[in-house]
Formats: structure tokens, C-alpha cells, sequence
């Protein structure tokens, strides 16, 4: 069982929420705790953007819940209707996220069957901007986990899964059913590597120097997680093409696994070295042995492309899929190498 920041802070804007709520009278309190739980966010830009569409959309659906309360009145019906207007509305004023609040004002409002309709509005209305109120509050007060080691971290682990299985994929050692366990799990960090960077690029600085390292390890990182799809790709075209690598000569196969085996430990070695673990080297230098391997590379798959032999083309064709992502990885590979390079030059 995991127990996050995010569980807790929705846990404290809750309470704050309803203790608010009782205080200033406000009652049922349960508009406040739900205002609350789908207020939470994970860093304070989006809970600024977030509350500023909330309160933007709460605004509409009060507005249009008391309009139609007084032209037809609520019943049932009525409330679908408004329900459906009003997500309408949110949609094509881009508020899709401030939706399953807004459809709960909606119905905060209009479950009213007292004479001072807009006595109850207004309560209600309150009832929700308190529980908007109490997360922003929590927001602000708890400040947000330090992304930049959370996605570096994940673009470690997820790269060390990907390496090990891109090894073994030339030599049809990989075990089926894990493997494909693991290429759902791989995608999934994919995902959560795209949102935590989205996370750290939101996160504000105040200081000029600040910025601009900040700005020179966005583009690092993020070069760090195109390289790790590069790799991805290059695995899952492997496996794929599997039974097309088994027909190759033992020395062009040979070659293949070498020059991935070269990549995979390159890759490892850019990392080692922006953690600051090597030495860097000024001006850049591409790696003369990545250079040499990919163009013998190259090499053996153009005299396999000449052979007169049909089956020999036939099996070139199959291939050059491979071929075109260990030479897309190796370009992406020199470019980040370059990258921390130019890092520790300024840095």
C-alpha cells in the first residue's frame, strides 16, 4: 500500500474543509470535503490553474443552475438538462478538468426546496469555494516533492530495464511471458516520465542564474527521455523482428549484438558522466568506437543489399528496420552526449 503526499494533503485540505465549513455555518459540510478531495494538486502552478479554471466553471454552473431553477424549477429533468448545458459550456471554454465539480454545484444548487432560493444558492456556492479555498491552502502551505530528482530517478530505472532486455534481444535469450509483462510496465514509466517532467518544467524559479541551468537541464532531460524511447524502439523492433535476426550469418549477428552491446554501455556511460562519476572531455568528441561500429555496420548491410542472391535481399529488406533504429538510437545517443558536454562547460 502506498501512502503519497498526495494521499495526505487530500487528506488535511479535507479536514481543513470541513472544519471550515462548520465554523461559518455552512451546511451540508459534504459539498465543502468533495470540493476539497477534487481540488488537490500535485505542485502549486497547477493548483493556481486548476483553481482559477474551478472557480471560473463554479461560477457558469451556479449561474446557470439558479437561471433555470427560477424559469422551470427543479425537477429532475430539469437538473439533467442543466447538467448537460453546463458541461457543454465547460467543454468549449476548455474547462474539462473543473467539470465533475461544476456538475456538483449544479446539483448542490438545485436541490433546494426552500422559499429564499438565493440564500441557499449562495450558501452552497460558499460551501464549494471553501472547499477550493482549504486545498489551494494546503498547496501553498506543503510544498511540492523536488521533481527534478523524481524524474532523474525515473529515467534511471526505466533505462536500466530497457538496457538488460536490449542486450539479450539479438540473441533470442529473452523469456516470452516476462518480457512482455515488463513492455507494459515500460510503457507505463514512459508515462509517468512524461508527467513528471511536465511537473519539474511547471515548477517555478525566481533567480536569473537559476533559470537559465534550469533551462539547459530541461532540454537535457529531455533529450534523456528521447533517448530512452530510442532505445525502447529499438528493442521492441527486435523482438519483433526476431526470427529475421536468427537467419542472418553468425558473424553479421555477431556484429549487430556488438554494436548494440557498444550503445547500451555508451548510454550507461553518458549518465555515469552527468552524474559526474567521469570526466568530461572540452570540446565534445564523438565516440570513435560508436562511429567505426556503426559504419561497419552500415558496411555488412550494403554488401547483404548487392548479394545477387533474391532471399538475400528479400532478408534485407526485413531488416533494414533494425538497422534504421540502432543508427536513430546512435545519432540521439552523441547528441546527448554532447548536451552534458556543453552542461558542465557552462555548469
Amino acid at each position: 500500500m502506498k501512502f503519497g503526499a498526495r494521499i495526505l494533503k487530500t487528506g488535511i485540505a479535507l479536514t481543513i474543509a470541513l472544519y471550515l465549513a462548520t465554523f461559518f455555518g455552512l451546511d451540508p459540510v459534504i459539498f465543502a470535503a468533495l470540493a476539497a478531495a477534487l481540488s488537490i494538486q500535485p505542485s502549486l502552478y497547477r493548483s493556481w490553474q486548476h483553481i482559477l479554471d474551478q472557480i471560473q466553471a463554479n461560477i457558469i454552473g451556479a449561474l446557470v443552475a439558479i437561471s433555470f431553477t427560477y424559469l422551470l424549477g427543479n425537477e429532475p429533468f430539469i437538473v439533467g438538462i442543466v447538467v448537460m448545458l453546463v458541461i457543454a459550456i465547460n467543454l468549449q471554454l476548455k474547462f474539462e478538468k473543473a467539470i465533475p465539480l461544476s456538475i456538483i454545484t449544479v446539483i448542490a444548487i438545485m436541490e433546494s426546496t426552500t422559499g429564499s432560493f438565493l440564500l441557499f444558492a449562495a450558501d452552497r456556492f460558499l460551501l464549494i469555494l471553501t472547499g477550493i479555498g482549504a486545498a489551494l491552502l494546503v498547496n501553498v502551505i506543503f510544498l511540492p516533492p523536488k521533481y527534478e530528482e523524481k524524474l532523474y530517478q525515473k529515467i534511471l530505472g526505466t533505462n536500466r530495464m530497457i538496457l538488460e532486455y536490449l542486450r539479450s534481444s539479438t540473441m533470442n535469450e529473452l523469456e516470452d511471458k516476462k518480457y512482455r509483462e515488463d513492455l507494459k510496465l515500460m510503457n507505463q514509466q514512459f508515462e509517468q516520465l512524461d508527467d513528471l517532467y511536465c511537473l519539474y518544467k511547471e515548477e517555478r524559479t525566481y533567480f536569473r542564474k537559476v533559470q537559465y541551468s534550469k533551462a539547459r537541464k530541461l532540454v537535457l532531460y529531455r533529450q534523456m527521455i528521447k533517448s530512452s524511447k530510442k532505445a525502447f524502439y529499438l528493442l521492441e523492433r527486435s523482438e519483433r523482428q526476431q526470427n529475421d535476426l536468427q537467419t542472418l550469418s553468425e558473424d553479421l549477428r555477431e556484429l549487430l549484438h556488438r554494436e548494440i552491446e557498444m550503445l547500451t554501455n555508451y548510454h550507461e556511460k553518458i549518465l555515469l558522466k552527468y552524474e559526474g562519476k567521469i570526466k568530461t572531455q572540452h570540446p565534445h568528441q564523438p565516440s570513435n568506437d560508436i562511429i567505426q561500429g556503426r559504419e561497419g555496420l552500415l558496411h555488412s548491410f550494403v554488401l547483404l543489399y548487392d548479394d545477387e542472391n533474391e532471399a538475400r535481399r528479400s532478408q534485407w529488406l526485413h531488416l533494414f528496420p533494425v538497422l534504421s533504429r540502432v543508427i536513430d538510437y546512435s545519432e540521439d545517443l552523441d547528441h546527448l552526449d554532447k548536451l552534458v558536454e556543453n552542461y558542465y562547460s557552462f555548469h
